[in-house]
């Protein structure tokens, strides 16, 4: 089968990623433990089962660990015949935990106090305290031991240009096949697979950055299915409509479309700054007329609390914009632009590149502040330079525009604590992209990791979003629902809406033959 898909990933090496779009095509090979399903439930992938308290899976210890034991499938081998075991999990930990690579997203690795293999299919993992998040998927992913330890000890820096960005060999239904820059990625049948037998002997993901031309493959046969990162949102409605042959998917989810506010700039540094460019949006005007009010207006920085009343909330006030920028000392000259002692207020706003939707938005925002004297220039980029690039290395003056896709109940804590932040210095570990520091809500991402109830925990994720509202490190736009296009006799497509990829059950597609 060929989906199309409009971004080109970064990578495909999983500790490195930073875009979606390696989530979504890598995953059909790359194991974990769990995943979560379309109704976001989390159900085991390479586990036999998830493991509890009351299963016995989970035990507290008298030192404040936590010891959490888990049973692997029969049947995991890597593509080139090895069998996956217990000992790979531990070997991908020690790679996601070493300062010295540019791992992303580490914060969990690092609570890890140890983790043994007991024999090849059990996996002990001891946390240094009760970590509410323990089952989550991408928690533990295991690495191909017998290829990569040596090249980790003797060379780990060759990680991130060697081969296995391109052609990692993986353990799960498929494996990495082809590459072809800018053009298809082929995932094929991985032939030791018996744990997660397909039923496909290939997909190829073709990419088609201009997201007005995905229509046109698609009915032209180029593609069999539109993945999630393909249509937008007025492009698949506009479809739903001319096309009822096919199935239009809608998937409400947990995905925030913002911009992210680089704290470094001087005049962003200034909270009255910050809070009146939010002020300076219409955001219900345009979602009324990019989306007839599909996609709601995001008040909060988390979407499952956008029904939070304690959130902060910033209506179109332009009048408003204009006193705190005026308290602020941004003064407005002869042009109808403002300065401060000389310095004109001004900033360059980044997203992606050929995205027809993000086009709009940017010719909306940036008309909204021209009104209240902020000049606001557009430099998009292509989305693998935009996110491996300027995103994760924090390269964009001031805004960046772009999407969360959050994880059921969790504050991912890469998002917003103060050592998340990436710089070199760090290996570029962490999404806090902003730059954001406060000391509150790093002692609330402290207590909301080890509060297992679910509703105390969530208790402590909404006072994290009400402060995060109104000191505004980002600006929320609206909420995203997902959108994808597949014919009516593919079966197994099940879109999560969350940071899950839709692959996560990719072994199961099929297409069905119809009845004669």
């Amino acid at each position: 089968m060929v989906i199309g898909i409009s971004q080109e990933p970064d990578t495909l090496f999983m500790p490195f990623k930073e875009m979606n779009a390696a989530e979504h095509i890598g995953r059909p090979g790359a194991l974990m433990l769990t995943v979560f399903n379309e109704r976001w439930q989390l159900v085991p992938q390479a586990a036999t089962t998830i493991p509890t308290v009351d299963n016995g899976g989970v035990v507290m210890g008298k030192d404040g660990t936590m010891e959490v034991t888990w049973t692997l499938k029969e049947g995991l081998f890597w593509a080139d015949g090895v069998p996956v075991t217990a000992h790979d999990f531990v070997f991908g930990w020690q790679v996601m935990s070493d300062p010295e690579l540019e791992v992303i997203d580490r914060a969990s690795a690092l609570r890890v106090k140890a983790m043994t293999a007991r024999d090849d299919r059990t996996l002990i993992v001891t946390w240094q305290t009760p970590y509410a998040y323990y089952a989550y998927f991408r928690n533990h992913e295991p690495l191909p031991r017998h290829l990569l330890e040596k090249v980790w000890t003797t060379d780990k820096r060759s990680l991130s240009r060697s081969s296995w960005g391109t052609h990692p060999v993986l353990g799960g239904a498929f494996t990495v096949a082809e590459w072809v820059p800018q053009s298809h990625i082929t995932l094929r049948r991985n032939p030791f697979a018996r744990a997660m037998k397909p039923e496909l002997d290939e997909i190829v993901w073709k990419i088609i950055p201009q997201t007005q031309t995905m229509e046109a493959a698609f009915l032209s046969g180029a593609v069999d299915v539109i993945s999630v990162i393909g249509f937008t949102f007025d492009q698949a409605r506009d479809f739903a409509a001319r096309h009822p042959e096919a199935v239009t998917h809608f998937t409400p989810g947990l995905m925030l479309e913002h911009i992210d506010l680089n704290l470094d700039h001087p005049a962003l540094k200034d909270r009255r700054v910050r809070q009146a460019l939010v002020y300076a949006l219409d955001r219900q005007q345009l979602t009324t007329t990019l989306f007839g009010d599909k996609q709601p207006v995001a008040h909060s920085p988390e979407p499952d609390d956008n029904d939070d009343p304690g959130v902060v909330r910033y209506p179109f006030d332009p009048a408003k914009a204009r006193a705190l920028l005026d308290e602020a000392g941004f003064v407005v000259g002869e042009n109808g632009l403002r300065a401060k002692g000389g310095v004109p207020l001004k900033f360059t706003l980044h997203s992606t590149a050929g995205d027809r939707l993000r086009e709009q938005v940017e010719q909306l925002l940036t008309g909204w502040w021209r009104d209240v004297g902020v000049e606001v220039s557009i430099q998009n980029q292509p989305a693998k330079l935009l996110f491996g690039d300027t995103i994760r290395k924090r390269r964009f003056d001031s805004m960046v525009m772009f999407t969360w896709t959050k994880e059921p109940n969790k504050v991912d804590e890469t998002y917003w604590r103060c050592d998340q932040k990436p710089v070199e210095s760090n290996a570029f570990q962490g999404r806090n992209y902003p730059g954001f520091c406060d000391p509150r809500v790093d002692k609330l991402l402290d207590e909301a990791q080890r509060t297992v109830d679910d509703s105390a925990r969530r208790g402590l994720h909404r006072q994290i979003a009400r402060i995060i509202s109104e000191e505004v490190p980002m600006i929320p736009l609206y909420d995203r629902v997902d959108v994808s296009v597949t014919p009516k006799n593919f079966v197994g497509w099940r879109p999560t809406g969350i940071l899950q990829s839709v692959a996560h059950n990719a072994w199961e597609w099929r297409f069905e033959t119809p009845s004669p």
